[in-house]
């Protein structure tokens, strides 16, 4: 180790004990095996301490780099309680300053140079006012490195404060206009190959984009062709389009389609009349000949109407609204309508003398019109006056005020019907329970289902004012269904009997009555349940109603006949089904105080059940005095107001 030291024996190692005996120390080595424990440097320090802390305190003993005025590295190495360490022989900042110095000068044919602010001699490289004006400089400013200008040259100059130096380089300024002449001459050159250039992709683009637009113009040329013979075969669909849309295939007529566009289109200002021709006997003939024929008929007739029409008004339209029904269209600001009314009794008469010929047979049609003069639901109001021509058995009838209220009842039930449609959606059926009254214990033993709907704003709609628009227009099976699965719910839920109306809409369906039926042996109550059915549908229907009252009496459930009394209150029917109850209709019972007939007839129907062993109910018990007379005549039930209104249970 003592022969061992680098950068041209300017550096060295030593080793001393922690116990502060010098070991090795190449630099001075009278000192070795002496103690320097309490010796101190020239500044009053123990370096002998201050290595030990230093040395003791080295995380994981990786050894510790110390500077003063030299740099120390110092490590404890314990096999012997050594302290090993390296350092200079003299000030090495010097040392690494003056070989920075040395490298700089070996370089200077790029201009570079050092200058040593703590010496004072010159340098030939530098001007000689370049001195003066670097310390003039602010040392921060001149730390980060700046340009400035002398009479000839270009300096950058930076300060390095831990030596005292100043690195920087320059550069001729007669050099940089020299470079600046040869970059312009070599530019110039540049330019003028790159216009060439340039000229010659200009011409190759345009020789290229002539070639394309002429191209392009012929492609535009033919497409323009394709889009006007597309365009004659988009005009001739319309055409055709428009004549399949507004005509009637078999009779070549405008349609109702057409005549609903023409009423749209109206002026006004003037007066409409419009006449619904209708074939009276069309049905047989259609049965008798064919629907063949039958067309042949209509297309026949329709040549007709529309030859004898044109004849007598060039400005009155024909059309063909549907099936056996033709319109006649005309609107005028001076025709009256005794003069309208005129014109379609003669054209009927025409058209009734017209003999047709089918398969060897000759015969006439029987021709009927209604006729509307009101601009508003025109084809509706003249269909209504046509079905009351009909039922007149005349040959024409004009829409009045009589008809009006058909209208308005129309207008009526196709609101109605919307609502029940939206009541079914939304589930606002509900079923009301009205208590049936045992009159000798006076207890309630069952209930009469009742059917209520509410509208959107939560109101009832009344029962006698949507029950028939709901049988007639087909919505009936399904607010029954609804009720009756309500209602098996909630008795089930409250094991309670119940008595629910069915009609013959719901016996004359076939998926109605296997509903109901697998309903109610499903539901594991059928025991507690009756069906109420009205005697005038009952004994419309005898044969589906026995096999149906069979079918629940294997379930255990029972069968009540409704407003007996009202209608034919066939006896014998009553003797062959045999139902389980018999309801008295309330239009008798409600008379019984004042007529003794009406009491006289209800006991015979009292009697006649007791004797087949049918239970009676009397309805409409609205009042003690009815009461009364009801339990006097022996009936076993009772059901009113008086006794309970309709409510809901659930």
């Amino acid at each position: 180790m003592r022969k061992h030291n680098s950068l041209n024996d300017q550096t060295y190692i030593f080793i001393d004990s922690i116990k502060g005996s010098i070991v090795l120390s190449p630099l001075l080595p009278t000192i070795e095996r002496k103690n320097i424990w309490n010796e101190n440097d020239e500044k009053e320090i123990s370096v002998f301490k201050k290595f030990l802390t230093v040395v003791l305190y080295s995380p994981k003993n990786q050894g510790t780099v110390w500077t003063s005025e030299r740099i120390y590295f110092v490590k404890l190495f314990k096999p012997y309680n050594w302290i090993v360490g390296g350092t200079s022989s003299q000030n090495l900042k010097e040392y690494i300053k003056e070989c920075f110095k040395k490298h700089i000068k070996e370089h200077s044919s790029f201009n570079l140079f050092v200058v040593d602010l703590n010496d004072n001699k010159k340098d030939t490289v530098l001007s000689t006012n370049f001195l003066p004006r670097l310390k003039q400089v602010d040392k921060e400013k001149l730390r980060k490195g700046i340009f400035f200008n002398d009479k000839d040259r270009i300096y950058y100059v930076r300060l390095f404060p831990q030596w005292n130096l100043v690195v920087g380089s320059y550069v001729k300024k007669i050099d940089i206009t020299k470079e600046i002449i040869s970059l312009k001459e070599e530019l110039l050159r540049k330019i003028k190959k790159g216009v060439l250039f340039a000229i010659l992709v200009l011409l190759i683009i345009l020789t290229i984009s002539m070639v394309v637009i002429l191209f392009l113009l012929k492609k535009l040329n033919f497409s323009l062709e394709e889009v006007l013979k597309k365009n004659r075969l988009l005009q001739r669909a319309r055409r055709t389009l428009i004549i399949k849309v507004y005509k009637d295939e078999l009779t070549k007529l405008s349609n109702r389609r057409k005549l609903e566009e023409d009423i749209r289109k109206i002026d006004p200002s003037k007066k409409v009349y419009f006449a619904l021709i209708n074939i009276r006997n069309f049905k047989e003939l259609n049965e008798l000949f064919g629907l063949t024929k039958g067309d042949e008929i209509l297309s026949l007739f329709a040549k007709n109407l529309k030859k004898i029409v044109k004849k007598e008004s060039k400005e009155t339209n024909v059309y063909r609204i549907r099936g056996d029904r033709f319109g006649v269209l005309t609107c005028s600001k001076s025709l009256s309508d005794e003069f309208f009314i005129g014109f379609i009794k003669n054209l009927i008469k025409s058209l009734e003398e017209e003999t047709f010929e089918i398969e060897g047979l000759k015969f006439k049609l029987d021709v009927t019109a209604g006729i509307s003069t009101n601009k508003d639901n025109l084809i509706i109001k003249a269909e209504i006056a046509e079905q009351e021509a009909k039922k007149r058995n005349m040959n024409l009838y004009v829409f009045d005020k009589e008809l009006q209220k058909i209208y308005q009842d129309l207008h009526k039930n196709i609101i109605v019907a919307s609502k029940l449609k939206e009541a079914i959606k939304n589930d606002r059926i509900v079923p009301f329970f009205q208590p049936i009254v045992n009159l000798k214990t006076g207890e309630v033993e069952k209930y009469e289902v009742l059917m209520r709907v509410f509208d959107e704003e939560g109101k009832l709609l009344s029962p006698n004012e949507f029950l028939p628009i709901a049988k007639k227009t087909g919505i009936y099976l399904k607010l029954s269904k609804r009720l009756m699965e309500k209602a098996l719910e909630i008795a089930k839920k409250r094991n309670i009997k119940i008595s629910m109306n069915i009609s013959s809409e719901d016996l004359a369906s076939t998926e109605m009555k296997n509903w109901l039926l697998e309903r109610v042996k499903n539901s594991g109550i059928a025991a507690n349940i009756c069906f109420e059915i009205v005697e005038t549908e009952a004994f419309n229907s005898l044969e589906i109603l026995k096999e149906f009252y069979s079918k629940i009496k294997e379930l255990n459930a029972e069968l009540s006949i409704d407003d007996f009394g009202s209608g034919y209150s066939n006896f014998e029917y009553i003797s062959t089904i045999k139902p389980d109850y018999i309801k008295i209709d309330g239009s008798l019972i409600k008379k019984i105080p004042d007529s003794k007939e009406v009491e006289i007839l209800t006991k015979h129907i009292v009697l006649f059940c007791k004797e087949l062993n049918i239970k009676t109910i009397a309805e409409f018990v609205s009042s003690e005095e009815i009461l009364r007379k009801v339990e006097e005549l022996g009936i076993d039930y009772g059901q009113g107001f008086y006794l309970g209104k309709p409510t809901q249970l659930d």
